[in-house]
């Protein structure tokens, strides 16, 4: 199969970096199962980073344009590689093969695996969208709570060892005062930073890695062969 993570902003211009979204896609192709292909782009219209439902929404247009090519360049699915999935709902209305938000899919699995969940994120500014996602997702009855680590998306890879402190500190206190027995981590970039193992360790409760959730999530998609409902996400009428 041949899947596509698309990263919702500019990575070149004072964003990630080349370098950075090469890594990115080599810790999901060393993580893909034998005879799936993943590739790995941006959306050079989109915003160098997304930490609020603003930016969400600029993101979107370029988002869904690019989404719409990869059907037509042959993808079996796509990864809005974005934790707060934006324009996930618009892209599925637009295309058939499946499209997965490491937001939803996250929410969903933590969901699963214990009773109550809290999301840790990067700054306060998007905690809000991120309860709205959970909302959206219909399981923020087992949401404990989101907490912020207030380190900004392009600065976690400039120091990993505070993004790691920090992230432990918030989850040691969603777990103890908030009650949560599962934790999700909130942001794409910390996902790719690869301390959910050692966190998990740590805290003694599952972490979830949405980058790696999502990927398997759309492999278990495309393998079944399921897609999204065209009944709920149906194709805009002045577009048929």
């Amino acid at each position: 199969m041949k899947l596509l993570y698309l990263i919702p902003g500019n990575v070149r211009e004072g964003g990630l970096g080349i370098e950075e979204m090469k890594r990115r896609e080599q810790i999901l192709r060393q993580h893909a199962y034998p005879g799936t292909q993943v590739d790995l782009i941006d959306v050079p219209s989109g915003p160098a980073s997304i930490e609020s439902m603003y930016e969400e929404a600029l993101a979107v247009p370029g988002l869904v344009s690019a989404i719409v090519q990869a059907e037509k360049d042959g993808y079996d699915g796509v990864i809005v590689g974005c934790y707060g999935d934006p324009g996930l709902y618009a892209a599925r209305e637009m295309v058939k093969i499946p499209v997965v938000g490491p937001g939803e899919t996250s929410a969903m699995l933590a969901a699963m695996l214990g009773h109550h969940f809290s999301i840790v994120t990067v700054t306060d500014s998007i905690v809000g969208a991120l309860e709205l996602l959970v909302l959206s997702a219909g399981v923020d009855r087992k949401l404990a709570s989101v907490r912020a680590i207030n380190v900004s998306v392009l600065d976690i890879g400039k120091n990993p060892g505070i993004v790691k402190e920090r992230a432990l500190a918030e989850a040691r206190a969603a777990r103890d005062v908030d009650r949560a027995d599962c934790i999700v981590l909130g942001c794409m970039s910390m996902a790719f930073a690869g301390v959910d193992r050692e966190l998990s360790a740590e805290l003694g409760i599952p972490v979830v890695n949405p980058a790696l959730t999502a990927l398997k999530m759309l492999e278990s998609l495309v393998s079944a062969g399921l897609s999204h409902s065209k009944k709920a996400f149906q194709t805009p009428p002045k577009l048929l």
